[in-house]
């Protein structure tokens, strides 16, 4: 696996990834699934986080369902270091999303999670996904959506992260076709919009820490630099407690 080619490569950060911001409670897209099939049992039931980080979301849902198989795919061995410290009783294997290791119909449940933009062949991943499902199993991603958050912080003092995700993650109706052609149906895309308002100087601190997002790392240093600099500038001209208009959108 050539991780010089990936947008970023967490084996580098793994052992600073770990923070409560990114802690997770069950799945509730899981919990949803469950409560639709009356019939399973959770000791015959079978799910896969594709690109599991550290394991946090496994984690949760293991501490609330416990009888059931788990395993989480990622393709950093260092991720998945802190994973096992994290839980060892779940199954942590390193493979690529596009390429996974295991037969066809293998899981009831896939989801991905906030990762299948560092995926180079998301194709590959779509594909090998449907695969691995079970008839009647779900596959659930959630992510950010580049295109509807123009105004979100990050992109504003830092536009290169902007054109990165507009190159990584495939536009909404785009990924739904492919998973149409792939042979997915029932598809259904959620929104979630939210918009506040950003202390500058709070998120000069959070910016300060490049490992908190991707979307830093992924840029060129000149571009990081040059957006810390604009923060630092528009702090000293409009004070320590000003604040800006900021949205995201999943």
């Amino acid at each position: 696996m050539d991780h010089a080619k990936q947008r970023v490569n967490y084996d580098l950060i793994a052992h600073l990834y770990d923070e409560p911001g990114r802690d997770y409670g069950v799945d509730p897209d899981l919990n949803e699934y469950f409560n639709n099939k009356p019939d399973y049992y959770p000791y015959r039931f079978r799910i896969l986080d594709m690109g599991c980080g550290t394991g946090k979301q496994l984690t949760a849902n293991h501490n609330n369902f416990a009888d059931l198989e788990s395993i989480g795919l990622d393709l950093f061995h260092g991720m998945l270091l802190q994973a096992v410290k994290r839980c060892p009783a779940i199954n942590w294997i390193q493979g690529e999303s596009a390429n996974p290791p295991f037969a066809d119909g293998s899981f009831d449940y896939i989801t991905n999670q906030f990762s299948y933009h560092h995926v180079q062949n998301k194709i590959g991943m779509i594909e090998a996904t449907h695969r691995m499902l079970k008839p009647g199993g779900r596959f659930v991603m959630t992510n950010l959506d580049p295109w509807s958050m123009d105004r979100w912080i990050v992109y504003t003092y830092f536009p290169a992260s902007r054109e990165r995700d507009l190159s990584d993650f495939l536009p909404v109706g785009k990924l739904t076709y492919l998973m149409q052609e792939t042979g997915f149906f029932n598809i259904r895309v959620r929104y979630e919009h939210n918009h506040n308002e950003e202390n500058l100087s709070d998120f000069l601190k959070y910016a300060s820490h490049r490992h908190r997002t991707s979307q830093l790392i992924a840029i060129q240093d000149e571009d990081y630099e040059a957006g810390i600099a604009d923060l630092n500038a528009a702090i000293k001209k409009s004070g320590k407690d000003s604040y800006i208009s900021s949205e995201i959108c999943l």
